[in-house]
């Protein structure tokens, strides 16, 4: 198809030299192989008005004909007609560009998102599956994929790569995976093989699983392969006549079958305005293809809507939802996106999560998030605030830069009702060494050599910030007195954390030395006091403990310490009695509040 592309412009672009018959024969010759080279090249669609490149270059041609006619001899006293054609050009590109432009146009814009639904985040909401928790980033999975397929029999890693843009996150079976093909290494490793044998996955949520490679198949369209092997030159020649195409995704259907995936979309504003329309699933081992409508798209398909499209109708909206002229003078509710990234949500849909800015350079924040439907397209503001996705990565950098590790890619879920990101943290090597939790609210972070032991250090965290919460929605301070039925004690890294279990109570108690010293000369048999977090779950973090058995003295400046802690953390309750008071004191009597006082005054 691009030769054909190619013939059109080089015959249009020479119209203009038409009195000239060789002058046109060799520009068209020359627009002929120009255009021919690019076309195949880009592979550009004919969707767009004027079908797109193809009209700009042939606007260009006339331009570049304009120019030859007017250093001909015979036409310089007479006027150069042949400079109508790329005036006529440039003035229909400007008028199809203005049509589409914002400042006309700003509500088809805003529309493009559709109804945005608009929640506060609270702890009765929990958009992202909690059980899908991805502890693998991009590049991480990458690192991993790349180190197995160096050590894969048979040497394939020398005929083979994994590229980074082709490795897809998605769930299969109820996980997340991250899936690539193994892509030829060269133009001469295509000309001697053919074909692919496999695939490569690296699970999302445990960075400790093996990778597994997939052998024995025979992949023959993929994104490395050359000439009408090349999965986008083969689609293209059957619908980039018709649609614009994005997205190609490497995905695996629930018996393991791989295909490729691309999204068909149309413009819908003149050049602009992007919107999904289709999608179109391809073998890559025999080149067959379907297409789907929207509502038709198989279960097993995860990405739908590309991840451009959503950033881009975020944008509008966060822009435009005002109106144009508030974009650029009143600035009222503006906000701009940060690049989405796919998770998974309570109800085992893919969705696009946007973290969205204020709009101020100086002082930029994270208003909310909002959650689109990868599938369907449908999207949730949740209203928050705290700290951008970039200022919580710089946290747990400053947090782990001095062990030589970095985070990398943090992830928002529902922790206690707090908005936490759940950030990776990697080593020089990329290898995996831990994870951070970290309150966007107050920019609070606890990390761990593994996801329990930075959950537990979040949790005292939270309860040392006043923040003593529980899935149950419930925050209250409990005292328990027992006698030690098991009693244990394990090291992560520096961290020694020791765990209780009471004869009778449906608990493990956990916590650190830095709860109480008593802790480490605890032992089975002991009677102790514990106070911790209400909760349902089976491992409780502990506030507080005693063992009576272990008599200490402290010193008068531990003492006065101490004091000021609980004080601190019974503020809260503090204050509540304190309110209960005024308000039964503003509704006694006289005679009632003259005994209250000779009562306090003998105490």
């Amino acid at each position: 198809m691009s030769f054909i592309l190619a013939i059109v412009t080089g015959i249009l672009g020479a119209v203009p030299l038409v009195t000239k018959p060789a002058t046109a024969a060799i520009a068209a010759l020359g627009y002929l192989l120009l255009s021919w080279w690019m076309y195949y090249a880009v592979c550009p669609s004919l969707a767009y008005p004027m079908w797109g490149m193809v009209g700009f270059s042939v606007v260009i041609c006339w331009a570049v004909s304009a120019i030859i006619s007017s250093m001909s001899e015979d036409d310089g006293a007479k006027g150069n007609w042949t400079s109508v054609f790329p005036i006529v050009g440039a003035c229909v590109l400007i008028v199809t560009g203005m049509a589409g432009c914002e400042a006309f146009r700003s509500s088809r814009y805003v529309a493009l998102i559709g109804n945005v639904e608009s929640k506060k985040w609270t702890q009765e909401i929990q958009p992202t599956d909690p059980r899908h928790v991805r502890l693998v980033p991009a590049e991480l999975a990458y690192y991993l994929a790349t180190k197995q397929l160096g050590e894969a029999p048979g040497a394939i890693g020398s005929q083979f790569q994994i590229e980074k843009e082709t490795m897809t996150l998605q769930i299969i079976k109820g996980e997340l995976w991250y899936v690539a093909p193994l892509e030829f290494t060269g133009f001469s490793v295509w000309t001697s093989v053919g074909t692919s044998p496999g695939y490569v996955m690296v699970n999302g949520e445990d960075p400790k699983a093996p990778v597994v490679i997939k052998l024995g198949q025979k992949f023959r369209y993929i994104d490395s392969a050359w000439f009408g092997d090349n999965v986008e030159r083969l689609l293209w020649k059957k619908y980039g006549t018709r649609y614009v195409l994005q997205d190609f995704t490497f995905e695996i259907d629930d018996s393991g079958k791989a295909w490729w995936t691309v999204t068909a979309l149309e413009p819908t504003i003149s050049w602009w305005g992007e919107k999904s329309v289709g999608l179109i699933v391809i073998d890559p081992e025999t080149g067959s293809d379907t297409f789907y409508a929207m509502a038709d798209v198989p279960k097993w398909v995860d990405r739908v809507i590309p991840e451009s499209t959503i950033k881009a109708y975020v944008s509008y909206y966060g822009e435009y939802q005002s109106g144009w002229v508030n974009s650029w003078w009143g600035k009222l509710n503006i906000f701009e996106p940060e690049d989405p990234l796919i998770a998974f949500g309570a109800d085992g849909e893919p969705y696009w999560i946007t973290t969205i800015t204020s709009n101020n350079k100086k002082d930029k924040s994270m208003v909310g998030l909002i959650y689109t439907d990868c599938r369907t397209g449908k999207s949730v503001m949740y209203h928050s605030s705290g700290g951008t996705e970039e200022a919580v990565v710089d946290l747990v950098n400053n947090k782990v830069q001095y062990r030589k590790l970095h985070g990398r890619s943090s992830q928002m879920y529902n922790i206690y009702g707090v908005m936490t990101a759940v950030v990776p943290v990697l080593g020089e090597s990329h290898s995996y060494q831990g994870v951070a939790f970290v309150n966007v609210g107050d920019m609070q972070v606890a990390v761990g050599d593994d996801i329990e032991s930075a959950l537990r250090q979040y949790q005292t965290t939270l309860s040392h910030t006043g923040q003593q919460v529980a899935p149950e929605a419930r925050r209250d301070l409990q005292s328990i007195e027992g006698v030690v039925g098991r009693f244990t004690s394990e090291t992560h890294g520096d961290t020694t954390m020791h765990y209780v279990y009471l004869d009778g109570v449906p608990h493990i108690f956990v916590g650190g030395v830095d709860v109480s010293e008593k802790l480490r000369l605890t032992k089975v048999g002991d009677k102790v006091k514990i106070g911790y977090i209400d909760s349902t779950e089976d491992v409780v973090p502990m506030k507080a403990f005693d063992n009576p058995a272990i008599a200490l003295v402290e010193s008068k400046n531990q003492g006065e310490m101490r004091k000021a802690v609980d004080v601190r953390q019974t503020g809260s309750q503090s204050e509540r009695e304190t309110k209960d008071l005024r308000s039964r004191v503003d509704n006694m009597s006289p005679e009632e509040l003259k005994k209250l006082l000779e009562a306090q005054s003998k105490k």
